[in-house]
């Protein structure tokens, strides 16, 4: 193994391996009598770490592992003009421009949005959630025309769900993400109209959430109810995960069925652990090796490990080897900041 292909296996076994250890234990623990569903970027690292030790037969699930793509972007486009939904959608962080609203946090198109939206509405600013309750009265004589606009995207979200096993009324789905309020999750239990369950690193808001007439329970493995800018360094450092935890074609905005029933799937532009993604992979690779010799062996590792472990890589500079740099960016359009990089963020 060349010189640069060992420092990112090493990493990815250091950084990321004793986390996915902890966390793929308390999955096994969790999936009887569910359909485990791996979530969005995030979701494409956990799916090949659980088909693997399924494989290798060092864990007990029911059912295979479902990698479902779909972002936040994706769920608020193909739910426009849905109340339930569109309270949801503007309650997160934003700041900028009508038009930027509804190109970043629902992946409309320019032509799209002229087609629907005047003008004069499209220049309003705007800052959530502070403004939710105006932006959503701005918007709902709209919605209308919305709703007919996603059309096709919500037809194609429907039949890629029930495909993909979610409607089975007898696995409930166990939904795997970062964190952290469970948006996601919350959106899909609306859609499906049905009880869900979610299992993340982190869940800002644990317990059974009423979405309707169901519920989404959603469950934290190495913190629950902690809040930001709090001294919680797992949460306030969360981009460095992010950065890594992503998958090869980036955030999908868009999905269509084709006339042979197969899905066609639309992304936003690339960051850089897109560009580099061979790099990437020979991270996972390190992290989902580790996991595998600490199952084979009998280590194990504790919450309070990891979390000390992660405090030691978000705040000491110079812990993160200088081949990985390169890895760290994170598109953080549906907030409306653009490409971040956490190293700079945090001077590590």
């Amino acid at each position: 193994m060349q010189a640069k292909s060992r420092a990112l296996h090493e990493f990815g076994a250091a950084f990321l391996g004793p986390a996915l250890h902890v966390y793929a234990e308390s999955i096994e623990a969790d999936s009887r009598g569910h359909l485990p569903v791996c979530l969005a970027r995030e979701g494409w690292c956990f799916h090949r770490l659980l088909s693997r030790l399924k494989r290798e037969n060092l864990i007990d699930l029911p059912s295979d592992p479902v990698y479902l793509r779909v972002s936040r972007t994706l769920l608020f486009r193909a739910m426009l003009g849905t109340p339930e939904i569109m309270s949801i959608a503007l309650g997160n962080d934003f700041n900028g421009s009508v038009m930027d609203l509804m190109r970043k946090r629902f992946g409309l198109q320019l032509h799209e949005i002229f087609s629907v939206l005047p003008i004069e509405l499209l220049r309003f600013q705007c800052e959530l959630p502070q403004d939710r309750d105006k932006v959503g009265q701005w918007l709902e004589p709209h919605f209308s025309g919305l709703a007919a606009l996603v059309t096709p995207t919500r037809e194609a979200l429907t039949a890629y769900l029930e495909r993909s096993g979610l409607t089975d009324p007898d696995k409930r789905p166990l939904m795997f993400d970062l964190g952290y309020s469970g948006t996601i999750q919350k959106v899909l239990t609306h859609i499906l109209q049905r009880d869900t369950s979610g299992l993340y690193f982190i869940a800002t808001k644990p317990g059974d959430t009423p979405v309707g007439d169901h519920r989404a329970l959603l469950k934290g493995v190495f913190h629950e109810g902690v809040g930001w800018r709090n001294g919680c360094t797992m949460l306030d450092r969360s981009l460095l995960f992010e950065s890594l935890l992503t998958a090869p074609h980036g955030q999908m905005v868009d999905m269509r069925q084709k006339s042979d029933g197969e899905f066609e799937f639309f992304y936003g532009r690339e960051a850089a652990t897109q560009r580099y993604f061979q790099d990437l992979k020979m991270v996972f690779d390190g992290a989902i090796d580790h996991v595998i010799d600490c199952r084979r062996h009998g280590v194990t590792y504790t919450r309070d490990d990891v979390r000390e472990l992660y405090e030691v890589f978000a705040t000491r500079p110079n812990c993160i080897p200088r081949d990985v740099w390169h890895l760290f960016s994170v598109d953080d359009d549906i907030t409306g900041n653009g490409l971040l990089n956490p190293l700079k963020m945090f001077a590590i």
